[in-house]
């Protein structure tokens, strides 16, 4: 199983099989990971147990990721993850999935992003995302996105995996749930201020734009110039302007400005500033440099 073909493997109870085997010392057996994950209960005199279809999903997920490894009728905890929080194994996570190539088949969650962040560079905006139903999505999306098949022989992307795709975006924390319908909007601005916490850069010095975006590249190959991004504008025929910033980027660049953890610099109307995409209420068009700040 993939991550995206396996729907009851959530991250919330993927990661309860992580803490799981971390508590037991990396190993546990599979009969007993089932029990503790999914404990029978009584109701009405009668013994209810999930479905083991369900157990066997969470199995899928973590072990199509790479988490937790598979030995006989044991399940063993993958060495490398020695996530010790919910938040560390976003950022365990995270770092496998950048590192995967192109048709691997769970690679199909950050190419996805790359496309979504390309299209709406096209069309210098991200409210067409609005503007269509899971069905019409994954039809685009496909067309957008590598060559390649999911374990299960199924397209890399259709109806039923969008919404699992946009739930584990929210976990690393590049989409956000709200209240109102459409339920999620793509958002970075989370995993950018994880990612620029996580760089070895100097903090309250400035730092040259180009400069900036190609060490933040390597972190982050969805965003604009990315090896994601990059392939993704060549598949639908689209030839950025490198200085001109895509809706999504610009929008979690000017988020991170206004909560401090960045500053934009600006120095006058530049040919080689960076431009950020259109956003009449917001004071930064452009920047030439940033500043990370030093609690960042």
């Amino acid at each position: 199983m993939s991550m995206l073909s396996s729907p009851s493997g959530t991250s919330e109870r993927v990661w309860s099989l992580v803490a799981l085997l971390r508590e037991l010392d990396g190993t546990i057996s599979r009969a007993d990971a089932a029990a503790w994950l999914n404990p029978e209960f009584k109701k009405d005199e009668q013994t209810i147990g999930e479905k083991p279809m369900a157990f066997q999903q969470v199995l899928g997920a973590a072990t199509s990721m790479g988490a937790v490894l598979t030995v006989g009728h044991e399940l063993q905890l993958n060495p490398t993850c020695g996530a010790e929080t919910y938040q560390a194994f976003a950022d365990w996570l995270y770092d496998h999935l950048i590192g995967l190539a192109a048709e691997e088949k769970d690679a199909v969650l950050l190419e996805l992003l790359a496309w979504v962040a390309c299209e709406s560079a096209r069309r210098q905006n991200h409210g067409w995302l609005l503007e269509l139903n899971n069905n019409e999505f994954a039809d685009k999306a496909q067309k957008g996105l590598p060559p390649g098949a999911d374990d299960d022989g199924d397209r890399r992307m259709n109806s039923v995996k969008v919404p699992f795709w946009r739930r584990w975006l929210v976990f690393l924390g590049l989409t956000e749930e709200i209240a109102v319908i459409p339920q999620y909007q793509v958002d970075m601005a989370r995993r950018l201020r994880r990612e620029i916490a996580r760089l070895d850069i100097e903090r309250e010095t400035s730092i040259a734009a180009e400069d900036f975006l190609r060490t933040l590249r390597q972190r982050m190959p969805f965003i604009d110039g990315g090896r994601m991004y990059s392939e993704a504008a060549k598949r639908i025929n689209f030839s950025p302007d490198p200085f001109q910033l895509s809706p999504i980027l610009s929008e979690a660049l000017r988020d991170l400005h206004d909560d401090g953890t960045l500053e934009l610099q600006v120095l006058g109307d530049m040919s080689s500033n960076y431009r950020l995409a259109r956003n009449a209420t917001h004071i930064v068009s452009s920047f030439y440099a940033v500043s990370v700040r030093g609690g960042a």
